[in-house]
């Protein structure tokens, strides 16, 4: 129960810049290359709530190296873990085409074509959603999204 006050209480607005302003970030990225799946889950879902809410936070949760941690998290065996980090990536990559193309460059976007691969429908649409908020900046975004091979998958969705 206390857990769960906690993870709300980052929602918002307000906490999410006292979670960038108390250098927590570091440690939620630290938590994200620990072997226990629940840190993994609950890390990257405190580091997706920080990076929805605007690009300066989006672009904090980038620079205190989440990316590949979140990149990695990708390539767990828990379809949970994978679904978190879809979910965060997709986030920081929704605001603007400079996060996205830190997202690109993280390596992300073979991990998240692979995890539309996957035999669980939530964990593909979250990654069928991360992928769009790559692509929808700008056609040299969506044309790496191309190259990657997703649209076949994609397609296979329907």
């Amino acid at each position: 129960f206390k857990r769960n006050k906690k993870i709300k209480a980052v929602v918002s607005t307000q906490s999410t810049g006292a979670v960038v302003k108390g250098d927590i970030l570091p440690q939620l990225v630290y938590s994200l290359a620990e072997q226990n799946r629940f840190y993994k889950k609950a890390a990257a879902f405190v580091l997706r709530a920080v990076a929805k809410h605007s690009p300066p936070l989006a672009k904090a949760v980038v620079d205190s190296g989440a990316l590949e941690a979140l990149a990695i998290c990708l390539e767990e065996f828990d379809p949970g873990v994978k679904e978190a980090a879809a979910w965060a990536l997709g986030y920081i990559a929704r605001h603007n085409g400079e996060l996205a193309q830190s997202v690109v460059d993280s390596g992300a976007v073979p991990l998240l074509v692979l995890c539309i691969q996957e035999p669980e429908l939530s964990l593909k649409r979250i990654a069928a959603s991360a992928l769009s908020d790559i692509s929808k900046h700008s056609p040299e975004l969506a044309q790496t999204v191309v190259d990657s091979g997703a649209i076949a998958h994609l397609a296979n969705l329907t």
